[in-house]
């Protein structure tokens, strides 16, 4: 039997006070809204897997309803049909969409998140990397969906769920944080040892030494075999020894508007005592 959720998406502040916003950005937002939630959705009920592009999933629909009059608010509804209904249980569906809804997307924004349900921590315990995946993928949506506050930063988003109020907030401060600065900042001989690598994705996690901690981390398209064995070498060497397994890198450092490090993009590789490649 089909599952319906619904909720709002209420834009105030600025110019959504007088019942308006800029079309494009209007129209940017609610393209993101549905790619992030095509994205999240297909996860849920895919035992955690990622994708990126999310036009359509099947057996979940989604529907956008005519405005409220007198105010900026958008009905969204989500049909969730069998099988799906079926992977997650139909009298825990809606609980374990709104538990994943708000871990994923508040962790793609820079905010602290837990999971309460158990069939999202289930999920999630599957997969070592799947927090550092769901942010990449959910990255340029959440940047959609926060397309009005980048020419209007009194503009305010909220997701409300009925009867039970406001779920998520995205605000200038969220805007700062899913928004790349334009540079990304070089760096060489970065040292340090992974922690977890995906050598299919080419994400991970590094511990770098001189900041004292974890950072996330993508492989750049053209990383050699030979460099990508070496990821793999210093994720088991570092298993066994955490004194082991030390690398160095050439990284691109992205970095949030707000001067958050987002990430790392690895571009050449070495084991600590061989001399790195030069690159472009």
């Amino acid at each position: 039997m089909p599952k319906e959720i619904s909720f709002t998406i209420r834009y105030t502040g600025g110019k959504a006070d007088e019942s308006l916003l800029d079309l494009y950005d209007a129209a940017a937002s609610m393209h993101g809204l549905a790619k992030a939630l095509g994205i999240t959705s297909h996860a849920l009920v895919n035992d955690g897997a990622v994708r990126h592009r999310a036009d359509s999933i099947p057996n979940v629909k989604f529907y956008l309803h005519p405005p409220k009059k007198g105010s900026f608010i958008e009905l969204v509804t989500i049909v969730f049909d069998d099988p799906a209904v079926q992977v997650i249980g139909s009298t825990v569906l809606v609980a374990a969409f709104w538990d994943f809804i708000n871990f994923t997307w508040r962790k793609s924004t820079g905010r602290d998140a837990t999971l309460t349900e158990h069939s999202t921590k289930k999920i999630v315990q599957k997969n070592d990397l799947f927090i550092q995946e769901i942010e990449h993928a959910l990255e340029k949506p959440l940047q959609l969906i926060h397309r009005p506050i980048q020419n209007d930063r009194n503009i305010k988003i909220e997701i409300k769920r009925p009867r039970s109020g406001t779920v998520l907030k995205f605000n200038q401060k969220t805007y700062d944080y899913v928004m790349s600065q334009s540079e990304a900042e070089d760096l060489e001989n970065v040292l340090g040892n992974v922690t977890k690598y995906n050598n299919l994705s080419g994400i991970g996690r590094f511990y770098d030494d001189h900041l004292a901690r974890t950072i996330s981390f993508h492989s750049h398209k053209d990383l050699t075999d030979e460099e990508k064995q070496i990821l793999s070498w210093s994720l088991h060497a570092s298993n066994q020894d955490n004194r082991s397994g030390k690398i160095l890198l050439r990284i691109d450092v992205i970095k949030s508007n707000s001067g958050h490090i987002k990430r790392y993009i690895i571009k050449n590789v070495g084991k600590n005592d061989i001399p790195q490649r030069n690159i472009g």
